[in-house]
């Protein structure tokens, strides 16, 4: 406990203490570790080379893993493609890879039909053809003469097969000269020399090209045998009588080798290099181990609190607000005085959140009895016009308070449908017309015509569901009244389109008798027509009214808006 009174808090004391606690015992091991660097040397080496090794062939690796995979992946459709498709195939493997110069299938028969060649070529009197057709696995060699290409290649060849086995190989040659030159002048070590031979130790590029390889490879191990040394190093003489440091390395697992070969007296040189500069080394160790406790340092001082602080941060984002205030376990001043003000932070927003809340709850109550008195309101209207055309004496009277009821009516239902919906200041398009054209249909009981509707679903604002809810009853209504009732079977359309992100298309279709014209320009009686083109304006559309093959179609296309108070208009 009086220890970690008189500890400092600070974050930055903290961390200065724990590193020199840190690098103190570390410089009294690097003085002990110089001769053990010194004597590893000679592995260091061997391992460098391996790895140089590998980094030297990384091209030539590029190369048959490429021609690799292409040819199982050619493989995997060979037997599915007609000899037609399959040469297409191969023409534009070979086309869109500049290393392939030939590509092609040789089925069990020797009979090659399928290749970027394009023609028909024996392969039977190859010898060793019937050894290598049906090998099972993937086969890297060199040909000096190819078959098709009369030219020395790298030849990359893939087994196809199906459900009753090996069925021919898939074959892709490429430039020998490629390969070669992939090794060439590229080693990164003076006297380092590499070849690469495939498992049955034929050679398939070295530096220098594969007739000074030789001279540099192991005098007493056959190429066939050092796959099985894979990932070793080990000296040996070499052909040319010099002792060589030798690495063994696959390019391709079981396919593909590399023999690194490098002079023993160099590897010797680099190894006192290393020597001398051993030492240099061991600070870098030191550095390394006051990272390491460095990190657990941070871990136990910064991460672990911040890893607290953050999880609060993210539930508390995600909405959660019943849990205590953020305590973190003996933490920096730092890390103290941060949790206390996301404390109060989220104190302070929670309370915020919870007025906020509140007052749009109250608002949308509001506004929900604003809509739904009106409402009531309108069908009392309805209602008392309803009276009134009970009491009415002539025909014409009775139609036109029939006419003003389902006006009415109409706006009612919007409004209803404002404060039934879950959000109340927008109205879905598909429900509102649906609803209209129901309402419409049950205002004509003798009316026998079918209504078909198909119908884009979008938000509308009440500024633009009114129009248009009153507009689609309008031209139901004209609708109704031209409609020819003896083609039961061609019911009325209502289809609303939506086009693109705020283009909206209404279409009313209704048939009518044949000699029979509805009248584009008068739609229904003249108070219905103004009504129809002072909707038209409303939604600042265009609209389109014409008789074709037996229907009366009526089309408006109108701009979806946003809302907009009376102040913005």
């Amino acid at each position: 406990m009086q220890i970690a009174q008189f500890f400092p808090k600070r974050l930055i004391t903290r961390l200065v203490l724990l590193m020199t606690l840190a690098l103190l015992p570390l410089g009294l091991i690097s003085i002990s570790q110089t001769k053990v660097v010194v004597e590893e040397a000679e592995a260091l080496s061997r391992a460098s080379l391996l790895g140089r090794t590998r980094d030297v062939a990384s091209e030539e690796r590029r190369l048959v893993q490429n021609a690799l995979g292409a040819a199982q992946g050619m493989a995997s459709v060979a037997l599915a493609l007609d000899p037609e498709q399959c040469t297409q195939a191969m023409q534009r493997l070979v086309a869109d890879t500049p290393d392939f110069i030939f590509a092609g299938f040789v089925p069990l028969n020797g009979q090659m039909t399928c290749s970027s060649a394009g023609e028909t070529v024996d392969l039977t009197r190859i010898p060793g053809f019937e050894s290598e057709i049906r090998r099972d696995g993937p086969f890297v060699q060199i040909n000096p003469n190819g078959a098709v290409t009369n030219r020395p290649v790298l030849i990359v060849s893939q087994p196809v097969r199906n459900d009753n086995g090996v069925q021919g190989r898939m074959t892709i040659s490429i430039p020998h000269w490629i390969a070669d030159e992939s090794l060439d002048d590229q080693t990164p070590v003076e006297g380092l020399k590499i070849a690469s031979f495939n498992s049955e130790g034929q050679i398939i590029a070295a530096t220098h090209g594969i007739a000074s390889a030789q001279a540099y490879l192991p005098a007493d191990i056959a190429l066939a045998e050092l796959p099985e040394r894979n990932g070793e190093t080990f000296r040996a003489l070499a052909n040319d009588g010099r002792e060589r440091l030798f690495a063994i390395t696959a390019l391709v697992d079981g396919t593909l080798y590399l023999v690194g070969s490098w002079p023993a007296d160099t590897a010797s040189g680099g190894s006192a290099v290393l020597g001398d500069t051993a030492p240099a080394l061991f600070p870098a160790l030191m550095w390394l181990a006051g990272m390491g406790v460095a990190v657990l340092g941070l871990q136990h001082l910064v991460l672990r609190h911040l890893s607290d602080l953050r999880s609060a941060m993210r539930q508390f984002a995600l909405g959660e607000r019943n849990r205590d205030g953020l305590t973190l376990k003996n933490p920096p001043q730092e890390f103290e005085d941060a949790a206390r003000a996301f404390n109060r932070m989220a104190f302070i927003l929670t309370e915020a959140e919870a007025r906020q809340e509140a007052d749009l709850r109250d608002k949308e109550v509001l506004l929900r009895e604003v809509h739904h008195r009106v409402k009531n309101n309108l069908q009392l209207i309805a209602s008392i016009m309803n009276m009134q055309m009970r009491r009415a004496r002539s025909q014409e009277a009775r139609q036109l308070l029939a006419g003003l009821q389902q006006r009415v009516r109409g706006l009612a239902m919007l409004h209803r449908t404002l404060y039934t919906t879950t959000e109340v200041t927008t109205i879905d398009s598909r429900d509102l017309i649906e609803t209209v054209v129901a309402d419409a249909s049950n205002l004509i009981p003798d009316c026998q015509m079918e209504v078909v509707t198909d119908l884009a679903s979008f938000p509308l604002y009440p500024d633009q569901a009114v129009p248009l809810s009153m507009l689609v009853a309008e031209a139901l209504t004209n609708a109704f009244k031209y409609s020819d009732t003896t083609r039961l079977h061609d019911p009325v359309r209502v289809v609303l389109e939506e086009h693109g992100a705020n283009i909206a298309r209404l279409t009313v279709t209704n048939p009518v008798a044949e000699g029979q014209e509805q009248d584009a320009e008068d739609m229904g009686d003249g108070l219905g027509s103004q009504l129809l083109k002072a909707f038209i304006r409303q939604l600042d559309g265009t609209a389109d009214s014409k008789a074709r093959d037996g229907h009366f179609v009526f089309d408006i296309t109108f701009e979806r808006r946003d809302f907009e108070s009376d102040a913005d208009a």
